[in-house]
């Protein structure tokens, strides 16, 4: 459970600092590959803070959002992993399937706050994922249709 609450410790430093510090999202990501088995407790934090941050911050924790996803991604690549989300221990593959899940509402989120430089950083985020495939083409499409 100590690696749940390092995650989630850091990951507040990382969305409430003044500045993106990589060093920070780099501990953040190796803790994350560390307890990638509680795929769901992970994705559960990472959205509850996510909607708890006042909107100056939203822009790290999607920053954060991608980091986790591409490290993810590149695991799976990596190592040929497959998910089933119904599996009780997680893997990358879940972990990518879990995020899956929550990008609507957290695009939504970024959208609601009316701020048109978040906007800009989100269609940035989308554009990387895109072009990294970091998540399937309908799932970036649908965020594309969200966006517009």
């Amino acid at each position: 459970m100590t690696s749940l609450n390092e995650f989630e410790s850091t990951l507040k430093e990382v969305v409430q600092a003044k500045r993106l510090s990589a060093s920070k999202m780099t501990k953040l990501t190796e803790i994350a590959v560390k307890s990638i088995e509680q795929d769901t407790k992970l994705v559960a934090i990472l959205y509850r803070t996510h909607k708890s941050l006042p909107t100056t911050a939203k822009v790290s924790s999607l920053y954060a959002f991608d980091a986790l996803a591409r490290a993810a991604r590149n695991q799976v690549t990596k190592h040929g992993i497959v998910g089933d989300i119904n599996s009780e221990k997680g893997n990358a593959a879940t972990f990518l399937l879990k995020i899956e899940g929550v990008l609507d509402g957290l695009f939504n989120d970024l959208i609601s706050t009316r701020n048109q430089e978040i906007k800009e950083k989100a269609k940035k985020v989308l554009d990387i994922w895109i072009k990294s495939n970091t998540f399937p083409s309908a799932v970036l499409t649908r965020l594309r249709e969200l966006l517009k």
